[in-house]
């Protein structure tokens, strides 16, 4: 085992991750990942994969890749020009903008900007037409007696006191239906961390629809989401990506398992689950439901 690859397996024993673990997280056959801890290079696909798998590697575990490549530059094989020009990403993406540059392309990106007008054009020819069939339509007569104008104003305060009744009991109507919806909102209380586990307590949790939002902020966190003892999704997740997971209807319990704590985040039905108060970086957090939303409150 050489320098290098001692040094980032004592950093991914620190970590707490197995083999299996960061292959998960990283997406690294684990045959490359025991080959660059051992120092034999010569088993990964080629050289330019040298420096991105042990680059990548060091990341996940804590370590700056950049920096370790330079301080080992002498040990670690430099690709060949041929190589590089195989990964360019100018070769890949030559032919994606030659076919943006096309005509019909270009046609493309203005299709809903015409397709706007088109709309709008449509809406004020069928405003005109209505303007012109109201105004051909019959006038209204006045009433010619005062009779039918007295009628006319008893009915119109009549309908006035009614709207006004009604006006009146709206607003408690509407206080009662706020206050009904207040006391069903859904509450998370998060203790803080005891070690590897951490214990989320739920209240008002709806009955269906329920979805969790996963991602990672700042590193890479390999996570996974368990129901009823049976790993419903699990995946790796870099800086910036989220994953959204449907739960089970009249779920309970489930539990979300983390290999980087520190850096997941989660969101239930869009308010944020605050795990931030526990170090421990591999993590289980386990969300217990005490009382369910009413069918009431859903309406």
């Amino acid at each position: 085992m050489d320098e290098i690859g001692q040094k980032l397996r004592d950093a991914r024993i620190e970590k707490g991750y197995t083999i299996d673990d960061l292959q998960q997280i990283t997406k690294i056959q684990k045959r490359y990942l025991i080959a660059i801890e051992e120092g034999h290079f010569d088993a990964l696909p080629g050289d330019f994969y040298v420096r991105a798998f042990i680059k990548q590697y060091a990341d996940t575990v804590g370590l700056d890749g950049d920096e370790l490549l330079t301080q080992f530059q002498q040990d670690i094989p430099e690709p060949q020009p041929k190589e590089y020009a195989a990964q360019s990403v100018e070769n890949k993406t030559r032919a994606t903008r030659a076919e943006e540059a096309s005509p019909v392309n270009r046609l493309r990106r203005y299709l809903p900007q015409i397709a706007v007008a088109g709309i709008v054009v449509v809406a004020v020819i069928v405003i005109y037409a209505v303007m012109l069939m109201s105004q051909s339509g019959p006038k209204q007569t006045i009433p010619a007696d005062s009779e039918s104008v007295a009628v006319s104003s008893k009915r119109s305060s009549a309908k006035s006191s009614k709207a006004s009744a009604s006006s009146s009991s709206k607003p408690s109507e509407k206080a009662s239906k706020e206050k009904k919806e207040e006391s069903g909102k859904l509450d998370i209380s998060v203790a803080a961390a005891n070690g590897a586990t951490q214990a989320v307590t739920l209240k008002n949790l709806p009955a269906t629809g329920n979805k969790l939002t996963l991602g990672a902020k700042g590193a890479t966190a390999w996570v996974s989401v368990i129901v009823n003892g049976t790993t419903t999704w699990q995946g790796s997740l870099t800086s910036g990506d989220t994953q959204e997971v449907s739960l089970p209807d009249n779920v309970s319990t489930f539990q979300v398992r983390s290999g980087n704590a520190t850096v997941t985040t989660i969101k239930l039905n869009g308010k944020d689950v605050d795990i931030s108060n526990g170090t421990s970086i591999v993590r289980t957090i386990t969300f217990t439901n005490t009382t369910r939303e009413s069918e009431g409150s859903q309406e």
